[in-house]
C-alpha cells in the first residue's frame, strides 16, 4: 500500500472514530439541561423541607415537632391534589420546555420569600414559601417528565426515566444532608445571623442556577393541542382519566403502585426525623446523613433499573423490588438494630424501592401515546400526592398513639400488600403477560 493510501485509510478510521465519539457525546449532552434543571429544583425543594424540619422546630415547643413535619409535607402536596388538572392542560396545550423555564423563573421570588421567613423566624412566612414551591413543582411536573420522550424517543424512555430519578434522589440526598449541615452551623459561627445569611444565600443561588439551566432545554416536541376540553375540576379530573386509563391494561395499577411508592417513601422520610433521635440518639447532621444515604440507595436502584431495562420496559423488576423492600423492612422490625445495621437495612430498602419504581414510570410513558401523556402524568401526580397526604395523616396517628418503631411496622404491611397487587395486576410483573 502506498503512503497516500495508508494515510487515507488512517484518516478515514479517525473520522469514523471521531464521528462515533461525537454522536455519543451529543446523545449525552442533549439530556444535560433537563437533568441539571431537575437536580437544582429537587435540591432546593428538599433543602427547604429539611430546614423546616431542623431549624423551624427550634421556634416551637418540642411536642410540636411531629405536627410541624406533617404540616410541611401536607402543604407541599395540596397543590398537586387540587391543581394537577391545570398542570395536565398546560403540558397538553403549550410547549413543555417553556413551561419548565417559566416555572424555574418563579422559583427565585419564592426562595426570596423563604429567606425572609427564616430571617424573621416567622413560621407562617416559611410555610407560605413551602406551599408556593409545591404549587410551582405541581404545574411543571407533567411537562418535566413528559419531555423525556421528546428528548430521547421511545428507546430512551427507560434510560431517561432511570437517570432522571437517580439524579432526583441524589438531589434529595444533597438537599437533606445540606439542610442538616446548615442547621448545625451555629456550632462554628459566633452569631446566629451568619447561619441565616448562609441559608438564605444558598436557597436563592440554587434557584437562579436552576433557571439558567432550564434555558438550554430545546427538544423536538410533538405539536401542542389547541383548546382541549379536559375538565379542570380537581374531583372530576381523576375520575375522567381513571376511566380513560382503563383502556390500557395495567395502567391504573401502575398509578396505584407509584402512589404507594411515594406514600411509603414519605412515611420513611418523616419517621427518620423522629426514629433517629428517639431510638438511635443521633444529631441533626447524623440524621441528615442517613436520609442522604437513603436517597443514594433509591437513586442507585433507579439507575440500575434503567440500565437493566436496556431500551425496554421490564416490569419484572417491580416484583423483585417489592420483595427486596419487604425483606429489608422485616429485618428492621425483627432485629431492632443498632445504628450501623439500621443504616444498612434502610439503604437496602431504598435500593429495592428504586428497582420497584422505574419500570412503573417507563411502563406509563411507553403505553400512553402523544399529548395524552401530559394529563395522564397529571392524574398520576394527583393520586401520588393524595397518597402522600394520607401518609402524613397515617404517620401522625401511629407515631402519636404508639412510637416511631410502629410506623416501620405499618410500612412493612403496606409494602407487602402493594407488592402482591403489582404481581397480580401489572402486565409482565408476575401473573399477567
Amino acid at each position: 500500500m502506498s503512503l497516500d493510501g495508508f494515510l487515507s485509510v488512517r484518516m478515514w478510521r479517525l473520522k469514523v472514530f471521531l464521528g462515533v465519539k461525537l454522536k455519543v457525546m451529543n446523545k449525552r449532552l442533549k439530556w444535560f439541561p433537563l437533568f441539571s434543571t431537575n437536580f437544582m429544583g429537587v435540591l432546593n425543594d428538599n433543602l427547604l423541607k429539611t430546614l423546616i424540619g431542623f431549624v423551624c422546630v427550634s421556634w416551637l415547643s418540642p411536642d410540636s415537632k411531629a405536627t410541624l413535619v406533617s404540616v410541611a409535607a401536607a402543604l407541599l402536596v395540596l397543590p398537586y391534589i387540587f391543581l394537577s388538572p391545570w398542570a395536565g392542560k398546560l403540558a397538553k396545550e403549550y410547549p413543555k420546555a417553556k413551561i419548565i423555564q417559566w416555572a424555574k423563573l418563579s422559583e427565585i421570588p419564592i426562595m426570596v420569600i423563604a429567606a425572609l421567613g427564616f430571617m424573621l423566624s416567622n413560621i407562617y412566612v416559611v410555610m407560605i414559601s413551602m406551599f408556593l414551591m409545591g404549587l410551582q413543582s405541581c404545574l411543571y411536573s407533567p411537562s418535566k417528565y413528559g419531555i423525556i420522550r421528546d428528548i430521547g424517543g421511545r428507546g430512551g424512555i427507560s434510560f431517561g426515566t432511570g437517570a432522571m430519578e437517580m439524579i432526583t434522589f441524589v438531589a434529595v440526598l444533597l438537599g437533606t444532608f445540606l439542610g442538616g449541615f446548615i442547621s448545625d452551623l451555629d456550632r462554628y459561627f459566633s452569631k446566629p445571623i451568619y447561619v441565616l445569611l448562609v441559608l438564605c444565600a444558598v436557597l436563592i443561588l440554587l434557584a437562579v442556577v436552576g433557571w439558567f439551566a432550564s434555558l438550554g432545554i430545546h427538544p423536538q416536541e410533538t405539536a401542542p393541542e389547541d383548546d382541549s376540553d379536559d375538565t379542570l375540576n380537581p374531583f372530576l379530573f381523576p375520575v375522567k382519566w381513571y376511566r380513560w386509563s382503563k383502556q390500557i391494561s395495567g395502567l391504573n395499577y401502575t398509578v396505584l403502585g407509584l402512589s404507594m411508592f411515594w406514600l411509603i417513601g414519605s412515611m420513611v422520610q418523616m419517621n427518620l426525623y423522629i426514629y433517629c433521635e428517639d431510638f438511635l440518639n443521633l444529631s441533626n447532621t447524623a440524621t441528615g446523613f442517613i436520609m442522604a444515604l437513603v436517597a443514594v440507595g433509591i437513586g442507585v436502584g433507579c439507575y440500575v433499573a434503567g440500565v437493566i431495562s436496556n431500551h425496554q420496559v421490564k416490569t419484572k423488576l417491580v416484583t423483585i423490588g417489592g420483595v427486596g423492600m419487604t425483606i429489608a423492612m422485616l429485618g428492621i422490625f425483627v432485629m431492632k438494630p443498632d445504628v450501623t445495621v439500621f443504616t444498612i437495612l434502610i439503604v437496602v430498602f431504598a435500593f429495592f424501592a428504586g428497582l420497584f419504581k422505574i419500570p412503573l414510570n417507563a411502563f406509563m410513558q411507553d403505553r400512553v401515546k402523544g399529548r395524552e401523556l401530559g394529563p395522564v402524568l397529571a392524574y398520576n401526580n394527583q393520586m401520588v400526592f393524595v397518597a402522600i397526604l394520607f401518609s402524613a395523616g397515617i404517620f401522625s396517628v401511629i407515631e402519636g398513639q404508639f412510637d416511631a418503631a410502629m410506623v416501620f411496622v405499618a410500612i412493612l404491611f403496606i409494602t407487602i400488600l402493594t407488592t402482591i397487587i403489582a404481581f397480580l395486576k401489572i402486565p409482565g410483573a408476575g401473573m399477567r403477560a
